[in-house]
């Protein structure tokens, strides 16, 4: 197999931010550390005229991650226990900062193969354990790449160098229609107290921040949909989708699926979220076998695994393999993608927590905030609310007498909440629906892959 050069992805993202997943990563490239964001990249020389070492400061932020301005709030939260990494010119001072925890590709606590549900160990300490460093792969790619890494000693950060890049961070995490809410806000204050001496301009102002919102939140629907739609259209070498045993929802057939694509293993959920794991051609961070965890001779799950031992990637065995007992589909991937493929003994997920969340109907409430700004009754209920105080004061405060003034309010409320209407609609009653695993078409059971006694995947 023809080796790809190292990397580093950032943190899964849902659909409106797959764009950052396209366009920031970690690599080196011609003897340059190569750091790239959403919005740009950064480059240095490995050496001392560039990069010539990094520290690691555990446990703690930095001055300069811990400050986070107006911008820096849809990107999401640094976790602490991953702290900071910084890159060190040949004099000692830092020239970047990263955080660890932004570049797991898991999107939350690093997962191994002795626990690889990646549930937090309390509910104080989500993160406290955890090898952020190393699980990432940060500390693998820059010591392959000849940058020694070092913890500092007593937790201090290094001088900063006076072209200091900053805490670099791969982009944003909420969805774009996040910034809504408080946008419509400032229209309605404004609204409320500038009013034009023209009685007739006056009027036309009246109905502005309502179709303004209205038209952003129309796109946002528009926009996201066309994209779900033309997701994963992107040539695959290998692919595996559910085989379940269970009912699991339409959404999650159609759009659940592990590919390998030229340049990573691509991981999709019913919910539309984007996972990208360093392919097996990586020789430094690249996965590289499917572990099926086992008790008492059934097997509960399987994960995708590098040579550290992280987890990448979780499977549930009821879900994905249940209707492929004979793992026919899971060997012929590992075939195809250059993984091995082997058995290990592991006791399962706690009762109540072994749940496949993905596989089962969404809730409003299950969804976090930024998703719930995309795709919940979020910002259809707020342009609602919004639509209520502006025909009050629009009929009390200012007397409105403009004849269209109740007609564009009309459209305009049409135009901002129909679209999240319709996709709502879709949403309960044909990607929520239950489909049987009966209906799901199966492998044929004569022939394939299959595990022979010893674990191993056999022709």
């Amino acid at each position: 197999m023809n080796t790809a050069p190292p990397v580093v992805f950032p943190a899964q993202r849902p659909l409106t931010r797959w764009g950052v997943l396209r366009r920031a990563r970690i690599t080196v490239e011609n003897g340059q550390l190569v750091v790239r964001t959403h919005s740009g990249a950064h480059a240095w020389p490995v050496g001392p005229g560039g990069v010539a070492s990094a520290i690691h400061l555990p446990g703690r932020l930095c001055p300069a991650a811990s400050r986070t301005g107006w911008g820096d709030a849809s990107k999401g939260t640094i976790d602490k226990f991953g702290g900071c990494l910084h890159l060190l010119d040949g004099a000692g001072q830092a020239v970047a900062c990263l955080a660890p925890s932004d570049w797991v590709t898991t999107g939350g606590r690093p997962a191994t193969l002795d626990r690889p549900d990646a549930r937090p160990t309390t509910n104080l300490d989500p993160g406290a354990g955890a090898d952020y460093l190393e699980r990432s792969g940060l500390g693998d790619l820059l010591r392959q790449a000849g940058v020694p890494v070092h913890t500092a000693p007593d937790g201090q950060e290094p001088p900063r160098a006076p072209k200091f890049a900053g805490p670099l961070r791969p982009g944003p995490r909420a969805a774009a229609s996040t910034w809504l809410v408080p946008s419509f806000a400032l229209l309605i204050l404004v609204f409320f107290s500038w009013a034009p001496t023209n009685a007739e301009a006056r009027n036309i102002v009246a109905s502005v921040p309502f179709l303004v919102t209205a038209l952003v939140c129309f796109g946002t629907a528009a926009l996201s949909g066309l994209a779900g739609q033309r997701a994963g259209r992107t040539t695959a070498a290998a692919e595996l989708k559910p085989s379940p045993g269970v009912p699991v929802t339409r959404a999650f057939l159609d759009r659940s699926a592990l590919r390998l694509t030229a340049e990573a293993v691509e991981l999709r959920t019913a919910q539309n979220e984007l996972r990208l794991i360093p392919p097996p051609a990586d020789p430094v961070n690249g996965v590289r076998e499917a572990v099926v965890f086992e008790d008492a001779g059934r097997p509960w799950g399987v994960a995708l695994a590098d040579a550290r031992g992280t987890v990448h990637a979780f499977l549930h065995w009821d879900t994905w393999f249940a209707g492929d007992p004979q793992f026919v589909g899971l060997s012929d991937f590992c075939q195809r993608a250059g993984l091995g493929l082997r058995r290990q003994r592991l006791a399962p997920f706690p009762a109540g927590e072994g749940e496949d969340r993905a596989a089962r109907p969404w809730r409003t409430g299950d969804y976090g905030m930024d998703q719930r700004s995309a795709y919940g009754s979020f910002v259809p209920g707020v342009l609602a609310g919004g639509l209520f105080l502006v025909l009050f004061f629009g009929l009390f405060v200012w007397d409105v007498e403009w004849t269209p003034f109740f007609p564009v309010l009309g459209a305009a409320f049409a135009i901002g909440v129909l679209p999240y209407v319709v996709r709502g609609a879709y949403r309960k009653w044909t990607l929520n629906r239950l489909v049987q695993p009966q209906a799901v078409g199966g492998f044929e059971r004569s022939g394939g892959s299959r595990f022979d006694k010893q674990g191993g995947a056999t022709p």
